[in-house]
């Protein structure tokens, strides 16, 4: 017996920027055809010719190669495929399996709402099918109204699903001979490509029966289908603009690429653990572990798998990634342990930049300014009493001197603004350690300036 090469491939349409619901396909695709031995492809659906666009087809494959997918062979575009699609187009209609449909748009409408009206399947049994028309508004695949054959076929995620023959209508597939419609460009693209399996979203759960009539039409084998469940918003309804962030480049400022993908190949599918890494993620791999219902993109967890991944980087990879030479190696740790967006970087800024805030934020509590003052001076008397700056030495200190004010907040307040201008910081101890003796002296120098 030969074995058929597995080839899994994505195909979006380059009608908009990448969606993080075609980037998880992607990576599902991605998985399984490595995990097993296979090929993983892109094809570009172009056949849209008016919504298309190249700057959308460079969003996807520039998204593509963030994430890390390392597709096989070349790109291929639809649109390349023109010659394919007419003479497969010519042999359906000189068999007769295809015809011309001349009902105008405006008939195919009302024939529509007439259904909807009736609660009845939309589907258009045509008149013309019999009559041999030259030409059309429309080219349609022969479909049996009167069939009581289930179309069936077992899907490796949802297992067996059927559609009625009868209610399926004669099939659009395209305008004229150089114009495919979808449900017909797809699968001639599948055929020339010669792909095994499709995993794809499960709002084309209705189209394959379509695609298996086309198939069968051509005498052409039929692959092996996958439905993956969509990703969902937290109130469990279709992920979309208006429930989240749905384009991929949203993502790309605050969040590493190894996150995304480990988070998108994680959701829906059952792992041994959350942190996985590529090779780990293909390991593992089963379409039979991924689930049939859709899981919430929860934007909670995917912040801290960010913030996991990031304490993991050294301090030569964090500046890489945040692009900031600036930063000096002892003040990663610090950054790092509290960091979920890398975007959120900034807030750190006065660990490499001046700190800049209003004199009142100095006040601790009920205290007056002159009590700052002197607090400071004392602090400041602390750093010069000292040649070096020892962080148990110095909290030592300070923790003695607030005792002696009997109020620690008094000391240790007035110090963290002074060194960082913000209300929330690390300990000042911690950041009097990054930025040295003598800087730290000078911010509080600066600080009563502000208050004199």
């Amino acid at each position: 017996m030969v074995r058929i090469p597995i080839k899994a491939r994505m195909a979006p349409s380059p009608t908009g920027f990448l969606h993080v619901g075609t980037a998880q396909s992607a990576i599902f695709n991605y998985l399984f055809a490595k995990k097993s031995s296979g090929e993983f492809h892109v094809r570009i659906e172009d056949t849209d010719e008016e919504r298309s666009s190249k700057e959308f087809e460079s969003d996807i494959l520039e998204g593509f190669k963030w994430l890390g997918l390392d597709w096989d062979g070349p790109i291929t575009r639809s649109s390349d495929n023109k010659k394919e699609y007419r003479k497969y187009l010519e042999q359906l209609l000189s068999s007769g399996k295809a015809f011309w449909c001349n009902h105008s748009k405006e008939e195919l409408e009302r024939e529509q709402k007439e259904q909807m009206a009736k609660k009845e399947p939309p589907r258009h049994v045509c008149a013309h099918k019999h009559e041999g028309l030259p030409s059309g508004q429309v080219l349609r695949l022969r479909v049996n109204d009167q069939s009581d054959r289930e179309i069936i076929f077992d899907d490796v995620i949802r297992g067996r699903v059927s559609f009625r023959e009868s209610l399926l209508g004669d099939i659009s597939i395209a305008r004229n001979l150089d114009s495919p419609l979808f449900h017909f460009a797809v699968v001639i693209d599948d055929i020339a490509m010669e792909i095994s399996h499709i995993l794809r979203g499960e709002d084309h759960i209705s189209n394959t029966p379509k695609h298996i009539l086309i198939y069968e039409a051509l005498e052409k084998d039929i692959p092996q289908y996958a439905h993956l469940p969509l990703l969902l918003a937290p109130d469990r309804s279709k992920l979309s603009k208006r429930t989240g962030i749905v384009s991929l480049n949203e993502y790309k400022k605050d969040y590493l690429p190894e996150v995304i993908f480990n988070f998108l190949a994680t959701l829906s599918h059952t792992y041994s653990q959350e942190i996985l890494s590529k090779e780990e993620l293909i390991k593992e791999f089963d379409l039979k572990k991924i689930h049939k219902s859709g899981a919430v993109f929860d934007i909670k967890k995917l912040n801290w798998l960010n913030s996991q991944y990031i304490k993991r980087l050294s301090p030569s990879e964090f500046k890489k990634v945040v692009a900031n030479e600036k930063i000096s190696d002892m003040a990663v740790p610090i950054i790092t342990e509290r960091l979920e967006k890398l975007s959120d970087v900034k807030e750190f800024d006065f660990l490499w930049e001046e700190a800049e805030y209003p004199k009142e934020l100095l006040l601790w509590k009920t205290s007056s300014f002159n009590d700052v003052k002197m607090s400071l001076m004392e602090v400041l008397g602390s750093f010069k009493a000292k040649t070096a700056l020892n962080a148990s030495e110095l909290r030592e200190s300070l923790d003695a001197l607030g005792k002696e004010k009997g109020d620690r907040g008094l000391v240790y307040w007035p110090l963290r603004v002074a060194l960082s201008g913000r209300e929330k910081s690390p300990d000042p101890i911690q950041i009097a350690e990054v930025l040295g003796r003598e800087e730290v002296m000078e911010r509080i120098k600066t600080a009563l300036e502000k208050i004199e």
